[in-house]
């Protein structure tokens, strides 16, 4: 039973405990060790543990030589980024966006600009302008359950910007993290690479499918960028966690993640629903930015006339921790556009629904309710 003082966490999108496979695990690791102990506690095999990459490359229909394998995608994603930003790039996001993405590629010198995100994906006339205005070093994508809006952009935006990038020559960086994880039997749209491969890098991780703590992200892509990217991998990792890579390996060779995957959606699914249903009940007149078929987040934007200045700071106090929504926001993409960002950002809120329950859902988004 939920208590009036519970802090209820409105924060970071992760898996709850009873999600994580513990006891699989510790036979994977146990397994692993006992049939290839010296090759995954020494250093080597930067690119990624032989097995789980030559099962990465069957998934994509590739060679393994164009498949990086390292300690988390957001990792890569710097890496990646390190090698392809120069002095003065831009890198377009969306509109909003994964907050630590914008502050990897700000970090790695680029100027990161949002490109608005509407129901069905990136505003394209917007894009097309900013591309036209300065071609970025990539763009940077989540197109299935978008972090944190929640959007899954549509096969017609998919296909307008795969086109647009081969037009103009420019990277498309998709991390699809979430894809797997949908809770309807709706047919997913393709992914970027599927439409077309030539400017498209596809990032992903077993973070949400399996466990954060294994940091067991890859990438795919040309094999002579990934070549480059693997090369810095090394001089500044020296080596990746082999052993967290060869339990993937061993868990995925007992055939272990279809059936796990499949317990994760019959436990977020409800909550999901959940929170769509307290966010109609509590916030009437507030529309989601996406009600998703999967995924980990939901999101609005508050309406002007509510009280949603100093949010965070209040909502705390009554107990509910929030994830300041100014950070899911890059640089406008125009001058026009920049007035409206920072109201944007504090109007904005992200709910996360994996890790909290049905009761704990309902309780914080009336608490948010009670605040504005």
């Amino acid at each position: 039973m939920l208590t009036q003082t519970e802090t209820i966490l409105f924060t970071r999108g992760v898996p709850p405990s009873e999600a994580l496979p513990a006891a699989l695990l510790a036979e994977c690791i146990g397994a692993a060790m006992a049939a290839d102990g010296p090759t995954i506690l020494q250093y080597g095999n930067i690119g990624g543990y032989p097995p789980l990459r030559q099962l990465l490359a069957d998934d994509y229909g590739v060679s393994p030589n164009e498949i990086l394998i390292g300690n988390g995608s957001l990792h890569l994603q710097d890496l990646f980024a390190a090698c392809i930003i120069k002095p003065g790039d831009s890198v377009l996001v969306e509109q909003p966006s994964y907050d630590r993405a914008i502050k990897t590629f700000r970090r790695r010198g680029a100027k990161v600009m949002g490109i608005p995100l509407e129901a069905d994906g990136l505003d394209l006339e917007r894009l097309e302008a900013a591309v036209r205005r300065q071609v970025p070093a990539f763009v940077y994508l989540i197109p299935d359950f978008q972090n944190p809006a929640g959007v899954t952009t549509s096969e017609a935006k998919r296909r307008a910007i795969v086109a647009m990038a081969e037009e103009y020559n420019f990277w498309l960086l998709e991390d699809v993290p979430y894809r797997t994880l949908r809770y309807r039997d709706t047919p997913p749209p393709p992914l970027l690479r599927e439409v077309s491969p030539t400017q498209v890098i596809t990032m992903s991780s077993y973070s949400k499918l399996i466990s954060p703590a294994l940091r067991v992200g890859y990438m795919v892509g040309p094999a002579e960028l990934v070549a480059r990217v693997t090369q810095l991998a090394e001089d500044t990792i020296l080596t990746p966690v082999l052993t967290s890579q060869a339990a993937v390996a061993e868990f995925r060779r007992r055939n272990w993640l279809v059936p796990h995957v499949n317990s994760l959606k019959q436990l977020y699914a409800p909550r999901l629903e959940a929170m769509l249903a307290a966010i109609k009940q509590y916030l009437p007149g507030v529309t989601p930015l996406s009600e998703p078929e999967g995924g980990f987040f939901v999101s609005v934007m508050l309406p002007t006339d509510v009280n949603y200045h100093n949010l965070v700071a209040r909502a705390k106090e009554a107990g509910l921790v929030l994830t300041d929504g100014r950070t899911f926001f890059a640089d406008a993409d125009s001058p026009e556009a920049a007035a409206t960002t920072s109201d944007q950002g504090e109007r904005f809120v992200r709910f996360p629904f994996p890790a909290i329950s049905s009761s704990q859902i309902e309780a914080g988004v009336k608490r948010l309710a009670n605040l504005l």
